[in-house]
Parts: structure tokens; sequence; C-alpha cells
């Protein structure tokens, strides 16, 4: 074969055009010996004439053995035969060609054949395009979360991916024919129609959230649908997604019940139960009907926590959620509000009755409750307030609820009260009180008054009792029953415990100054101010200040400072003050239900016999032989006795015959002004001899 023979050098127009369409030839005998044409071999970096060895090295390894056997196959060819390779040429471009060969019975000597070379490169590389874009969007429609499903225009669904299948748990047949609205959960279904029937009438798009069951499982799937519409915008067909969204939901919902309730009962929390009252009222306000609150406090909570530890509060705490809900319907709502306040919302009620007939039940079920550390009472308080009666708006409602438990707390605990207009009179009437004795304390006004003490036994003066006293705008002078609430206040409380306390020592280190034989003064602390951790170093490190000894100033407490949060600080005050050598008076001795223990535990220099058993003492009835026995009591114990509230000679009598050794009253003298007491100092008898029935100078003062 003579190369070149029968290609090109006769034919340059139609070579030319071939070669501009991307068509080479060339010509190839059984051998493998080739002649290419000016194109092919400009095109492909080869030589005119190449053996097969040469040829073979530019083309694709994976296409060699074509090549081959189409070599091999030119003797016996019946017809053409084509097939595609890949050429790399000499300077690294890469071609791919569609070899066309046809066998050739002229111009050439022996077997041969002759190949048109198509480049189809441009074509490979278009198809190769397609394929990586068909295979990345395979790849992102597989490994995509959100499975797609195709519906037609009434929301049937056509087409899905086998993946969308296993989620779903559906069959195909299932999925064409049924739909998913056979595997909705039955409290969905309604909601999901709703929302696709929705979209179906408007054209837009929907989103919405479902359990689908899954393997005998139901499971949370969110389904998204977007139309597609012709140019006319008819919708042809529904494109959307399925999401696996089961593991979400659960974060989710967990999540929101903690946010809405109180870890450690299960029960509502405050949000809860404000988001409920509001929906609550709405709701009455379209229907008509009423809306109870009860709001409920553990009767002496704080000393279950302080006498036996706060695990022994929760466990009474979680006790007392699992009695409540026991007792009321499922559909009523119990919260716990902080602390020990629970609150209970009733959002349908017929009439106030029904909310009394709740109260009373809960009141009346078991108080005791099983600890380890034995049986605890639990009796509770209760506020009620019903809408629309005691307020139109949340906020009203349960302030009037609470302005009812504070009655019922303030009236003796254990108890239920609906809320009435006057409960919040007495409200605001507390909180001026309070406002009242903040501003005397910041203008001054906060006075020391002092009243004597004396002795029944030789009617000397032993000493005095500061008394507060605080003066209006107008120069009235006022007693402290005017602010009594302010003494239940700790901020205000421990403001005029200060400023008593200064006026008081003030007072003495002038008439120590003075030289007068004034005994020793008596404060008062207030519950509140008693159980602030800093009252005994306080007062301890005011009297080494101001020169005093420990005996000039005599402490009077009630039972109340062994009350609630605080006790303890109350406690380890008195033991402080003790051991200071500072007198530890008991006041209201009588009253309270704990006083014989107190007597025993503490270090109790003085009783003071309240004025209550003293103004009857001279009649007949059982308060001479109280006072008569709490005399002997503290006779046995070596503690001093002094009786208040004095104000007749009888009275003074009968509590010299018991053998009552101190006194104080208006009999012997009424509060003083400080400025006073120096010439009522003076003028007192060093001896009165216990007989005299009055004392001029102190009366007239």
């Amino acid at each position: 074969m003579t190369a070149h023979s029968g290609i090109g050098h006769n034919h340059g127009l139609v070579d030319d055009a071939l070669a501009a369409a991307g068509v080479g030839l060339c010509n190839v005998d059984s051998t493998g010996r080739f002649s290419f044409d000016d194109a092919s071999a400009a095109k492909f970096g080869l030589p005119h004439t190449a053996d097969f060895a040469e040829v073979i090295a530019h083309v694709g390894r994976e296409h060699r053995r074509d090549i081959v056997e189409l070599v091999r196959a030119i003797r016996g060819l019946p017809q053409q035969r084509s097939t595609e390779f890949r050429v790399e040429t000499p300077g690294g471009a890469v071609h791919w060609v569609r070899a066309i060969v046809r066998r050739m019975t002229e111009h050439c000597e022996g077997d041969c054949g002759i190949v048109t070379l198509i480049d189809v490169t441009a074509d490979r590389n278009a198809i190769d395009a397609l394929r990586q874009s068909e295979e990345h969007l395979r790849y992102t429609v597989e490994y995509n979360p959100q499975l797609p499903w195709i519906a037609d225009p009434m929301g049937r669904i056509i087409d899905v991916t086998d993946r969308w299948l296993a989620a779903t748990g559906m069959t195909r047949e299932t999925a064409l024919g049924e739909g998913w609205g056979s595997v909705t959960h039955p409290g969905d279904l309604a909601h999901v129609n709703e929302q696709i029937v929705l979209a179906l009438t408007t054209g837009n798009p929907f989103d919405v959230r479902m359990r689908l069951c899954v393997d005998g499982h139901y499971r949370w799937m969110r389904a998204q649908g977007y139309p597609r519409r012709d140019d006319r915008g008819e919708i042809i067909r529904w494109y959307g997604y399925t999401e696996d969204i089961h593991e979400q939901v659960l974060v989710e919902n967990q999540i929101r019940w903690n946010a809405e309730h109180d870890p450690l009962t299960g029960l509502a929390n405050r949000l809860l139960f404000n988001t409920s009252l509001e929906k609550a009222l709405a709701a009455a306000v379209q229907c008509l009907h009423r809306v109870g609150v009860l709001l409920i406090d553990l009767d002496h909570f704080k000393e279950v926590n302080d006498l036996l530890g706060h695990h022994a509060g929760d466990a009474l705490l979680q006790h007392y959620a699992d009695e409540l809900r026991s007792i009321l319907p499922q559909d009523v709502l119990v919260a716990r509000l902080g602390g020990d306040e629970f609150a209970i919302l009733f959002t349908h009620l017929e009439n106030r009755e029904e909310l009394v007939r709740w109260g009373e039940e809960i009141l009346n079920r078991r108080q005791d409750f099983s600890l380890d550390s034995g049986p605890v009472d639990c009796r509770a308080s209760i506020g009620a307030a019903l809408f629309p009666d005691h307020g139109q708006q949340s906020s009203e409602l349960l302030r009037h609820a609470d302005i009812a438990l504070y009655a019922a707390k303030d009236g003796g605990r254990g108890k239920m009260l609906i809320f009435e207009s006057r409960m919040q009179d007495e409200v605001r009437e507390r909180a001026a009180m309070v406002a009242r004795a903040r501003t005397a304390a910041k203008s001054g006004d906060i006075l020391a008054f002092y009243q004597p003490k004396v002795s029944l036994v030789t009617g000397e003066l032993t000493g005095f009792e500061a008394l507060l006293r605080w003066r209006d705008s107008m120069g009235n002078i006022h007693a402290p029953a005017s602010i009594m609430a302010a003494f239940e206040e700790a901020e205000v409380a421990d403001l005029l415990g200060q400023t008593m306390l200064a006026h008081v020592i003030a007072d003495i280190a002038k008439w120590k100054r003075m030289g007068l034989a004034y005994g020793h003064v008596a404060i008062n602390a207030a519950p509140a101010e008693f159980r602030q951790n800093n009252f005994a170093p306080r007062l301890i490190a005011s009297m080494r200040e101001a020169g005093l000894h420990p005996r000039d100033i005599e402490v009077e407490i009630t039972e109340g400072v062994f009350l609630g949060r605080g006790a303890d600080h109350a406690k380890d005050a008195i033991y402080r003050l003790s051991e200071n050598g500072t007198s530890i008076v008991l006041d209201d001795f009588g009253t309270g239900f704990a006083s014989l223990s107190h007597l025993r535990a503490l270090p109790v220099d003085m009783l003071k016999i309240d004025r209550s058993f003293v103004s009857h003492i001279d009649e007949a009835n059982g308060d001479a032989a109280i006072v008569s026995a709490i005399v002997n009591l503290g006779r046995n114990l070596g503690i001093k006795v002094i009786a208040e509230g004095i104000e007749t000679l009888a009275q003074a009598d009968v509590l010299r015959s018991f053998g009552c050794e101190y006194a104080q009253g208006y009999y012997f003298g009424v509060p003083t002004p400080a400025a006073q007491i120096p010439d009522l100092i003076r003028r007192w008898p060093s001896s009165h001899g216990g007989e005299s029935r009055t004392l001029p100078s102190a009366r007239s003062a």
C-alpha cells in the first residue's frame, strides 16, 4: 500500500470540506500499516505513514483491544464496521474519534480498508457533562433528607422515590392509591386535610407536620408542597418533599415541656399557667362562662425546710402535687408557681359555689404526709377569685386571688377565702403603713419614748422600755400600731430597728455622762429584724463604740422570732447576746404555743406577762390563776418575772401578792420623750415602799 493512496491529493476541495467538519481519512492494511491524510495527521500529531505500534500507543488503553480486533477483521470484513475510541496526541490533547471502516478492493495491494475518522470530542464532552449533571442530581436527591414526590393538580400522588416509600412505610400501590391519609395519625388527619384542601383551593404552597405510621410506630414527618403552573397559570403538577423530623420534634417537645413545667413536681409552671389563664379568659368572653383561680400556700412549709432539710421540703412538695392531681379533674390545670405556692385554673365554671366546693375538697383531704423523718402536718391556705366577678384581666384576677390568700393566712391559716373588696382596702392600708414608716425613718421622724419599769417590792425605778413613736408632717405623734405592717417587712423593720437603736444608745450615753441612775433600757426586736444574721454583732459593736455596758440594754423578743425562715439566725443571736452579758426578755409570755420549750432551750433572763392577762387579774376569772402559775414557773426556773399593762393599784396589789417582782404600765408612768427622762429620774424616790398609789412625777410626765 502506498502512502496517501486514493486520499486527499486528488480531491483538495473535498478534503478541505471534510477537515472543516472534523472528518479525516486513513488507509490501513491487515498488517497494521496506517496512511493518514493531511488533516488527520495534523490533528493527531502523527506522521502520514505509521505502523500499528506507533498508532496504538496514542489510543486509550481501554480501547486498544477494539483497534486490534478491527485491523484483524479487515480481511473478512463483509461490510463497514465502526467503533469509538479515545486518542491522546503527542502534545497531550485528547480527542474522541468515531472510526468507520470499509474494506477496499481497489488501489491497494492485499487486504486493506479505508477508515473515516470523525472527531466526536464535542459530543462526548456534552454527553459526559450531561451524565455528570444527571449523576449529581441523582446523588443530590439520594442523599437529601427531604424526599421528593410529585402529585397531580388534584393532589393525588403520581410518583415517589423508593426512599420516600421506605421513610413513610408505604408501598408504591398505597402511595399512588390511598395516599398518605391511610397512614396518618387520627389526631393529625383533620389538620392535614384542612391544610391540603386550603392549598388546592388557593394554589398556595403548604407546609404541614403530621405523624405517619412507619413499621407499626408513629413518626413525625414534615410535608411541603409547591405548585407548578403552565403558561395560562393553571396548576399542572404539585412538587413536594417529605422529611423525617421525628427526633427534632421530640427535642422541641422536650424543650417546650421544660420551659412550661416545674422540674420538681412535673406540674405546669408560672409561664404556662399565665398563658393558659389568658386563653381561658379570652374563651370565657366569647362563651359567657366563668373562670376560677385558686392560689394555695402550704402553711408552715418554711419550718419543714428549716427543721427537716430541703430534701424533706422537696418530698413534701411532690406529695402535695400528687395529691392535687388525684383530687382534681384532668381538664383542670394545676401549677406550681414557685416555693410552696400552687395555683389551680378552672376554665369552665357554672357558678361561684362550684369553685368553693373544689377549694373545700382540697382543704378537707388528707393533711398528713409521711416522710422518712415521720409524719408532717401539711395544711394549706387558699385564696380564690372568679371571672368576671373579681376581675376582667388575668393580672387583676391573680392579684385579687393573692389578696384573698394573704387574708386567709393572716386570719389564722388553714382556710379558704374568696376575694372581697374590703380585702383590697386592707392591703392598701398595709402598704400605706409601710410607706409611712419608711418615710418617717428617712426623714428623722422616728422617735424613742421611754416607759418606766419599777420594782413592786421597793417601788424603785429599775429601768425603762424604749417604745417607738413616729411624727407625721403636721407634727402629731403616733403609736407604732399605725405602722404595724412595717415590722413584717424585713427591709423597713431593719431600718426602724437601726434608727431606734441609734436613739437608745445616744440617750443612754447621755444619761451616763449626766450620772443618772437609769438602770437599763429594754429594746424590742421585730421578728423580721431579729432574723437578720447581723443583728447581734451590730448591737454589740454599737454598744462598745458608745462605751456602754452589756447590761445597759435588754433585748425583748417574742416567739415570732422562732417561726419561719431565719429562725436559726434568731437562736444564734440570742446565744451570742447572752454570752456577751445582754439580758434576754421573752415578751408576751403565755400567749404562744411553744413558750415552755423556749424556756428549756434558750438562755432567757426574764419573762414578761402579757397585758391581756393583767387587765382583768382582779376579777373573778382564770387570768389570776394563769398569772400566778407564770410567776411560780419563773421562780422555780430562776427567771425574773415582770408584768406589763398595769393601770390600777388593785392590779399591782394582786401581782405583788403573787410574788411578781417587777411591773410596768400607765399606773407607774406613761411613755415619755427622751428629753424629759432626766427630770423623771431625778424626781423618782429612791424607795417607794410599794404602798403608794401613784407616782406624781411619772404620771405628770
